[in-house]
């Protein structure tokens, strides 16, 4: 995963208390002569994440959008009101590799090919039942904190940032994890074979997953680079930054959040139906991505870009993470390892 927008404001403002470094200029462009300039500066006002209108980002419409006749690239250069000049060019702009959609159609393929049966997506009623907690009791309690504690999160974080956050990774994350504590909650008071009881079963792996992608991705190889490559006098902004509120709750505690709603309260072993889901949850981010995001110029991963092979490594390394957290949590599970939290 790359650079997740959460860390560019926070740039912003720690540039400012830095005498040597000159002013970020109206059009934000950054020269990428080192790997610290891979942190961007939006700033409450800056950022097009906090726009009041939609004018405001100048996006294109969406006759121009659908319009075969349009470029691909509908921004100038390819990065949106120059908020992504910080990206190379040539992963912003220019024809894709012809591995990027020859990969995305074999991935697309594979996940038709390997639809589960339909029975495969209804559960007994024993099944469900294993996988939230009854009313009233301690872990009800938890689900029910942690949905409405995690909301205030979540809009903090939409106020500070702007609405656009929610096309990361991260928090589109941390949103699922929200619906599985607000779903397992409601879930003792609904009858049996309710449509949101299946739905909140679905969305248990791929909660599991995300969060554990976004932890570790972040924790132990996005933020620690950051942290060795920036020069002494950026590293403790960054590291005020890495551990201030709502980045310890999208990067850190999320994973807490996530094992104990769908681990530690949940006896049932994930079957290739969770794993499947998580997938197809994986390839739809990617479509959106390289589809929608790519041609508007807004770059979030840069390392996911169509436009080179390493996208292709990038996009399997992502694809096989989800089949090693699957097979990890099923280890765990099976083991009983967690049940002296139960």
């Amino acid at each position: 995963m790359a650079v997740d927008p959460n860390i560019i404001q926070q740039q912003h403002m720690s540039e400012s208390n830095i005498s040597r470094e000159a002013k970020i200029s109206q059009s934000t462009t950054i020269n990428m002569s080192s790997p610290n300039e891979t942190i961007r500066a939006f700033s409450s006002k800056s950022r097009p994440f906090a726009v009041s209108s939609r004018n405001d980002l100048n996006l294109p419409t969406l006759r121009q959008f659908f319009d075969p006749s349009s470029p691909w690239v509908l921004v100038h250069e390819g990065s949106l009101m120059g908020y992504f000049d910080f990206v190379p060019r040539y992963l912003r702009v220019g024809p894709w590799t012809v591995f990027a959609p020859i990969f995305i159609s074999i991935v697309i393929a594979k996940l038709i090919y390997w639809m589960p049966h339909q029975q495969s997506f209804h559960l007994n009623d024993d099944e469900i039942l294993s996988t939230h907690p009854m009313e009233y009791s301690a872990f009800w309690i938890y689900n029910l904190m942690a949905f409405v504690w995690m909301k205030i999160v979540l809009f903090s974080t939409l106020r500070k940032r702007g609405p656009g956050v929610v096309l990361t990774y991260t928090v589109q994350s941390w949103i699922m994890l929200i619906i599985r504590h607000g779903l397992s909650a409601l879930a003792p008071f609904l009858p049996n074979k309710h449509f949101l009881l299946w739905v909140n079963e679905l969305l248990r792996f791929p909660a599991l997953a995300t969060a554990s992608i976004t932890f570790f991705y972040w924790n132990f190889i996005i933020a620690p680079v950051i942290g060795l490559t920036l020069p002494p006098e950026r590293r403790h902004a960054f590291l005020q930054f890495n551990f201030s509120f709502r980045l310890i709750q999208l990067h850190f505690f999320n994973i807490i959040f996530a094992i104990l709603n769908t681990v530690v309260t949940s006896s049932r072993v994930f079957q290739f139906v969770d794993l499947w889901c998580a997938l197809v949850g994986a390839i739809g981010y990617a479509l959106m991505y390289v589809l929608v995001l790519d041609r508007i110029g807004v770059h979030l991963y840069p390392v996911f870009s169509p436009r080179t092979l390493w996208s292709v490594l990038s996009w399997s390394a992502m694809f096989a993470t989800y089949f090693a957290v699957f097979y990890f949590w099923n280890h765990i599970i099976s083991s009983d390892r967690l049940s002296s939290l139960l």
